[in-house]
């Protein structure tokens, strides 16, 4: 189900970019699956980053958005997109015997039960969450980066466990406040686990321009071109006479970069300088006796 999580949403995306109504480009995403809430139940979900705009078809120029659009393609558009792709992938797993249930669920899945369910999912308004970056990229990533080595609870939200329960603190996104929540330990370790990903899997998926295969000759070419059209851009402004405003480097750029790199004195003797360790020495016993 992960796996059709992934395609649905890549595919959505990939094909809708490339359509001219909506950007017509070859653009990329990284994506990165997250499969719990604050209450260690199942909430799989993927958070996907993408350029503002991609490759022309030919790799000559950069595609940007429509001027005309205050987002990229229509929260609508892409549900529609979404639910259409997720369902045909279910429904193609179940039909190639892919996609098995057990226990009570294998004797009501049969395939006209299945049929109807997957009907009813078609008529469901699909629920698809954009957003412009809430800060620089660099912003962007350290936030997502959280996802990619974090567990489904930290250490520091376990309050207690007593008595045969585990109690821990949780937000509740409904209200904006945190709460307690106090569960049997077997219910908690079965919550646990639901998160941990089979041996192998990839949580952490490269699609588009971004495919590792041409990723870096593509983030090259793309520089280029932003390059060459911001140089374009400045000399046709230039040529019309409008004064060009050009951020220059301060004082403030170079104390920042030491402060970066400043590295705290350790050395216990001149209090001054960094002690490093050199090598052992030592006498060898045999050859003193």
């Amino acid at each position: 189900m992960y796996g059709i999580l992934f395609k649905a949403v890549s595919q959505t995306i990939l094909e809708l970019t490339k359509d001219t109504k909506h950007l017509g480009a070859n653009t990329g995403l990284i994506t990165i699956l997250h499969t719990w809430g604050q209450n260690m139940m199942e909430h799989p979900h993927l958070h996907c980053i993408m350029p503002a705009g991609g490759l022309s078809f030919d790799n000559g120029h950069w595609v940007h958005p429509h001027k005309k659009n205050k987002f990229f393609i229509h929260y609508k558009v892409l549900s529609r997109k979404f639910r259409g792709k997720f369902v045909f992938l279910i429904k193609q797993a179940y039909d190639k015997g892919e996609l098995k249930f057990k226990g009570k669920l294998a004797s009501i899945c049969g395939k006209k039960n299945f049929t109807n369910f997957t009907d009813k999912l078609k008529r469901k308004d699909w629920v698809v969450n954009i957003q412009a970056p809430f800060g620089k990229p660099e912003k962007v990533l350290e936030y997502l980066s959280r996802y990619v080595f974090r567990i489904a609870i930290t250490d520091k939200r376990i309050k207690e466990v007593k008595d045969g329960k585990v109690k821990f603190s949780w937000k509740d996104y409904r209200t904006g406040q945190y709460r307690e929540m106090k569960l049997d330990i077997d219910e908690f370790i079965r919550r646990f686990l639901l998160h941990i990903l089979p041996k192998g899997f990839f949580k952490v998926r490269y699609y588009g321009i971004f495919s590792s295969r041409h990723r870096k000759e593509n983030i090259e070419t793309a520089k280029q071109l932003l390059t060459q059209e911001a140089e374009n851009k400045k000399e046709e402004a230039m040529e019309d006479g409008v004064r060009v405003l050009e951020k220059q480097d301060t004082v403030w750029g170079e104390i920042l970069e030491c402060i970066k790199n400043y590295r705290q004195p350790n050395c216990p003797a001149c209090k001054k300088g960094r002690l490093r360790f050199a090598g052992i020495v030592y006498e060898d016993p045999w050859e003193s006796g």
